[in-house]
């Protein structure tokens, strides 16, 4: 597959999830939950945005530009697609 399609992708949901985060979270964001099920810790709802998409594009421009590591940075941007679904699940 062509690396400049999967990229343009990851920015796509990357900019696509962050703007629905934005419109929908609450402005304190629970970032960590105990293991009983209860919050644990909070963040600003900007900065949970924030790192969630640095995540994405970040993970999406290493996959563009490595040659022997791609596949690591690959994970690192599904991780923050993952990671920013989950917390629009629990927190909406």
């Amino acid at each position: 597959m062509n690396k400049k399609i999967v990229v343009g992708a990851m920015i796509a949901a990357a900019m696509g999830l962050g703007l629905y985060g934005y419109k929908v979270l609450p402005d304190m964001v629970t970032v960590q939950v105990d293991l009983s099920g209860n919050p644990s810790n909070t963040y600003p709802k900007l900065l949970a945005i924030a790192s969630q998409t640095v995540l994405i594009i970040g993970g999406g421009i290493g996959y563009y530009f490595s040659k022997e590591r791609e596949k690591s940075f690959l994970i690192l941007a599904v991780v923050g697609i993952l990671v920013s679904v989950i917390t629009l699940m629990y927190n909406t």
